[in-house]
């Protein structure tokens, strides 16, 4: 996925941050694992993203854990494929969803990862945070916890995080 002409959510299109985020996005990015094939974008953690994830949370709109999030894009591409054979019209072509992921995942992660990603595109965009599980499961929980993959699956929330994500670098 070219992060360069990835069409974002539309309210992001609208008010014309889509540009900053994407190219926020592209500042630095990395290979997920040493013989993969997709990069992506590497985010440092920063109290207006923090905010975004504790919103987004409290609001529903977070999916923990690689199964579920995995479970559930499954599921929702079933459901696309229905509405495009229906319409004929160009549904899910947009980023919708936003897999976030910490830095302290083993090689086996990270394939999954990769593998989900390019599945997924381009409705899916996957970011590497620069904080390990515990830190990650602390910000979403509030509590000592291990994170490592966390799925925003509302657009609301997709907006509002990526728009923390450029906040922070300010």
């Amino acid at each position: 996925m070219n992060l360069s002409d990835i069409s974002l959510p539309r309210q992001l299109e609208a008010d014309n941050s889509a540009e900053t985020i994407r190219h926020a996005l592209m500042a630095r990015t990395v290979k997920l694992w040493p013989g993969g094939h997709l990069d992506v974008s590497a985010i440092t953690m920063s109290d207006p993203l923090e905010k975004a994830l504790q919103k987004a949370r409290l609001r529903g709109q977070l999916r923990c854990g690689f199964e579920a999030i995995l479970d559930k894009l499954e599921s929702e591409r079933k459901g696309i494929a229905n509405v495009r054979e229906r319409n004929g019209a160009s549904y899910g072509d947009r980023v919708s969803r936003l897999l976030l992921f910490s830095n302290d995942g083993a090689e086996r992660l990270y394939r999954h990862i990769e593998d989900l990603l390019l599945a997924h595109a381009p409705r899916l965009l996957g970011c590497l945070l620069n904080i390990d599980g515990i830190a990650l499961g602390n910000i979403i929980t509030g509590k000592d916890s291990q994170i490592k993959v966390v799925m925003a699956e509302h657009k609301e929330a997709v907006s509002d995080i990526l728009r923390g994500i450029i906040a922070g670098q300010v």
